[in-house]
């Protein structure tokens, strides 16, 4: 174990790439379980988009920051978080729109992204106060848990709709109940790999390379761990489901900084460095302009192509502060 542990430090290139790796690949054998077992008990395709879907996208980003915090790298649990949102707005919605004109629907940009910003918002605040600890954790968890409802709430009054937004994004695994108990847990144990692993490259390149842990959390992690959302909305645009890719988007930056972040704060408090900052203005920046982007019920090409390009500037000046 000992002589494990030495190599994933000394070669710490080959341990972020591998954790990254497994988890990405644990949190697809997680979904493909987790549909798996829901369709046998039974439960409708509404409520496993609602819920397994969106979690899984954000699998990474909760087992990496479970491990990270337990070992007290509160910086690059919120790197990780804050980074992830970013990128899923520059990055992710901007590539799905590169691919296609996305139409957006009314109640994403009546209901959800005011939502996204308030939550946005609300995580600017506490993040001004100072430590952020177990009361906004339950107050975070609390919002998320109402927000859930009323997902549940509406979507039971449109359940063919979003029935059919789902096909060919969530996949029909014909397994037996054994197998697909098996592909869950197996994924919830390359999570737990890839967690660790990821986080010993991360903090080891970080300071080998004399870089901040949240600098590494909030660009190399967070991309890797956008890939889920990646790979999501680029299969949703390609197949027809241009709402579906953006709701991705926002559900997976709502389950970051309501259910992700308050977990790892109650893993361990996290206490807010002066860094932080660039990375919580540029996330509110960015989710507000992703909403005005869809005033005119759709994110264009050439808007797409801003959000990428504003991304893309976001690395050059976290790059260029390293440098000098």
């Amino acid at each position: 174990m000992d002589s494990i542990t030495v190599f994933a430090h000394n070669y710490y290139g080959i341990t972020l790439i591998v954790g990254i790796a497994l988890l990405i690949f644990g949190g697809h054998l997680l979904v493909e379980g987790s549909v798996a077992i829901a369709t046998r008990l039974g439960i409708s395709k509404l409520v496993i988009g609602l819920t397994i879907v969106a979690f899984s996208t954000s699998s990474p980003e909760l087992a990496l920051n479970i491990i990270a915090s337990m070992n007290g790298h509160s910086e690059l649990c919120l790197g990780n978080i804050f980074g992830s949102n970013i990128a899923n707005i520059g990055l992710v919605l901007g590539i799905g729109a590169l691919i296609c004109k996305l139409p957006v629907t009314g109640r994403i940009i009546k209901v959800e992204f005011p939502l996204l910003i308030f939550a946005t918002l609300i995580v600017g605040v506490a993040t001004f106060i100072g430590t952020l600890n177990a009361y906004w954790a339950i107050g975070f968890l609390c919002l998320f848990s109402f927000l859930m409802w009323t997902w549940f709430r509406i979507g039971n009054e449109d359940e063919s709709q979003v029935a059919m937004q789902s096909e060919g994004v969530i996949s029909e695994v014909q397994c037996s109940a054994i197998g697909a108990w098996a592909l869950l847990l197996t994924g919830l144990v390359l999570l737990a790999l890839g967690g660790k692993a990821t986080e010993i490259g991360a903090v080891t390149g970080a300071l080998s390379l004399g870089m901040s842990e949240i600098v590494v959390g909030g660009t190399v992690v967070a991309i890797a761990t956008s890939l889920p959302e990646v790979v999501t909305t680029i299969i949703a645009a390609k197949k027809g489901h241009p709402d579906l890719a953006v709701g991705n988007v926002v559900g997976s930056n709502i389950f970051n900084i309501l259910f992700v972040l308050p977990i790892t704060i109650l893993v361990n408090p996290i206490s807010i460095s002066s860094d932080v900052w660039l990375y919580v203005v540029v996330m509110f920046i960015m989710t507000v302009l992703a909403w005005f982007l869809t005033m005119d019920r759709r994110i264009k090409p050439k808007e797409g192509g801003i959000l990428v390009g504003l991304y893309i500037a976001f690395l050059a000046y976290v790059t260029f502060s390293i440098v000098t």
